[in-house]
């Protein structure tokens, strides 16, 4: 089985399409997203729409919550806080209770999908140090587990005793390892690079590949700043490594 895991598309409809093009091009089976589908882009509703059409299964985000009810959430930056102001004004009645009926877990024998740490989901925690990688492996014993709120696409792996970071764009799996898969941004990629990335994974294969696709930047850009959302959002596409 071939499976596509997005999270993060931050209402960056471009992208999101042009994700789905790669993944239909890749000929995956099934999708999970990993939440944050809303705020800060442009595009809520038109996001919303595709997961719900799309998507196997779907997680809910700390901003898909923020939005959806703000008291369940404890956010202080100003520009998510008024980027979700913007983007609940967009959203009907469906939308709320879609987004109200998703969980921020979801566990199989052999996966784990949450949004951020997989220890205590709903915590928010920024799971990026081999550190906090090791400690979160004692656990879970399942096989895989995907996340997502930093942005980055990172590959933890434990094999017996030993912890460490995956560099390569594209790892064999071996037998009795266990992972931890950042998937990335589909919309707000955090490590200069503007392409948007998600992961796949081939049980069959035994891959995990970190995919990253090109798409018009410069128009999400300029559609955030055009719907009056905060500047730092269309800046943060634009980042490219020095």
């Amino acid at each position: 089985m071939r499976i596509a895991v997005i999270s993060d598309i931050h209402s960056n409809i471009h992208a999101l399409e042009a994700v789905e093009k790669d993944i239909r091009e890749n000929r995956i089976d099934k999708i999970f997203c990993l939440g944050d589908m809303i705020n800060f882009g442009a595009y809520p509703r038109e996001v919303l729409d595709w997961t719900r059409e799309n998507c196997d299964i779907v997680i809910k985000g700390e901003h898909d919550a923020f939005v959806s009810n703000p008291d369940d959430v404890f956010l202080t930056n100003p520009y998510a806080i008024q980027a979700a102001d913007w983007t609940y004004d967009r959203l009907s009645e469906k939308d709320f209770e879609y987004i109200n009926s998703l969980n921020n877990f979801y566990e199989e024998p052999e996966f784990i999908l949450t949004h951020d740490e997989p220890s205590i989901p709903g915590t928010y925690h920024f799971l990026t140090s081999l550190r906090d990688a090791k400690e979160t492996f004692t656990c879970f014993d399942n096989r895989f587990c995907f996340y997502g709120h930093a942005h980055l696409q990172i590959l933890f792996v434990k094999d017996k005793d030993n912890v460490f970071v995956e560099k390569s764009g594209k790892y064999r799996i071996k037998e009795d390892q266990q992972f931890l898969i950042c998937a990335g941004s589909v919309g707000q990629p955090r490590d200069r690079d503007p392409r948007a990335g998600y992961v796949i994974v081939d049980t069959d294969e035994n891959t995990i590949e970190f995919r990253r696709v090109k798409y018009d930047v410069e128009k999400a850009a300029a559609d955030i700043i055009n719907a009056g959302l905060p500047e730092v959002f269309s800046n943060i596409l634009r980042m490219k490594k020095d």
